[in-house]
């Protein structure tokens, strides 16, 4: 998994959330060349403002323990706040990425606030493949 931030901060941000081991497969990049390189998206007209932010709220609040779901993620950072190193990084969409050497098998670009892969299918398609390094965003 990578991140933006500085690797102190993400440190931290573990810590907080309890992510055990969290150094071994999470990886900070305050300098933004992972998303930037893989050409994610960003801006706030872009992502906060694209009209499928709301719909993918909508969506995640509709499924089955949505509401749980949102609820234990706002529990966890109530204590938390992180500001990115970057002031126009504050507005990057992240994305999910299953790559296999210099293949990419599977990619997905967050349209929006809140409309992340579907993580079910990652996981078994990176589960099909056990000899696959993926990377979420």
């Amino acid at each position: 998994m990578v991140s933006i931030g500085k690797p102190e901060v993400g440190k931290e941000l573990c810590s907080h959330l309890g992510l055990k081991d969290a150094d071994t497969y999470i990886y900070a990049d305050p300098d933004n060349s992972t998303y930037n390189d893989l050409d994610l998206n960003k801006g706030i007209e872009q992502t906060f403002f694209n009209p499928a932010t709301p719909f993918a709220i909508r969506d995640r609040l509709f499924k089955k323990d949505g509401m749980k779901e949102l609820i234990q993620v706002l529990g966890k950072w109530s204590d938390a706040f992180y500001i990115p190193p970057k002031s126009d990084q504050v507005f990057n969409q992240g994305g999910t990425f299953i790559f296999k050497n210099e293949d990419t098998i599977f990619s997905h670009y967050d349209q929006a606030t809140g409309a992340h892969a579907d993580m079910d299918y990652v996981i078994q398609l990176a589960s099909d493949n056990s000899d696959i390094i993926d990377a979420s965003f």
